[in-house]
C-alpha cells in the first residue's frame, strides 16, 4: 500500500518522532501497476519459484526477481532484523521433513521460535517418531 510518512512537530522522550503513516486509498503503491499488489506469501512463493524461461532475458528475471523479493520482504517496512527472521524462518521450515513442514506452515509461524515451539509439539505428540529437530 501507497504511504505518505510526516514527522510531527514535537520528539517523544530519547528524541523519538511520531511518523504518521497514511493509507492511498488506490489499494495498491504507487509504482505497482492496479491490482499487482499481493500478500508477502505470495510474492515468496512467486520469487522461489521464478524460472529464466519465463522473462525475456537477464534484465527481466533480474528486475522481476528483485520486484517480487520487495513485495515479499517488504523492507520499506521491516528492519534488517525482521528481514533477516523471515530469511531464516522459510530456510527453518525449508530444511523439517516433508510431514513436519507441511504441519508447521499450516500453522502460520511468524517467527523461527514459534515454528520450532509447533515442531516440537508435533513431534512430542507422536511420541518423538519424526527426525529431532535441532
Amino acid at each position: 500500500m501507497a504511504a505518505r510518512s510526516t514527522v510531527a512537530a514535537q520528539p517523544l522522550p530519547e528524541e523519538l518522532f511520531i511518523v504518521k503513516v497514511e493509507e492511498d486509498s488506490l489499494g495498491g503503491r504507487e509504482s505497482d501497476p492496479p491490482g499487482a499488489w499481493q500478500d508477502p506469501e505470495t510474492s515468496r512463493q512467486q520469487f522461489r519459484q521464478l524460472r529464466y524461461q519465463e522473462v525475456d532475458g537477464p534484465e527481466e528475471a533480474l528486475s522481476r526477481l528483485r520486484e517480487l523479493c520487495r513485495r515479499w520482504l517488504r523492507p520499506e517496512m521491516r528492519s534488517k532484523e525482521q528481514i533477516l527472521e523471515l530469511l531464516v524462518l522459510e530456510q527453518f521450515l525449508t530444511i523439517l521433513p516433508d510431514e513436519l513442514q507441511a504441519w508447521v506452515r499450516d500453522h502460520c509461524p511468524e517467527s523461527g521460535e514459534e515454528a520450532a515451539a509447533v515442531a516440537r509439539a508435533l513431534q512430542r505428540a507422536l511420541g518423538g517418531t519424526l527426525p529431532p529437530v535441532r
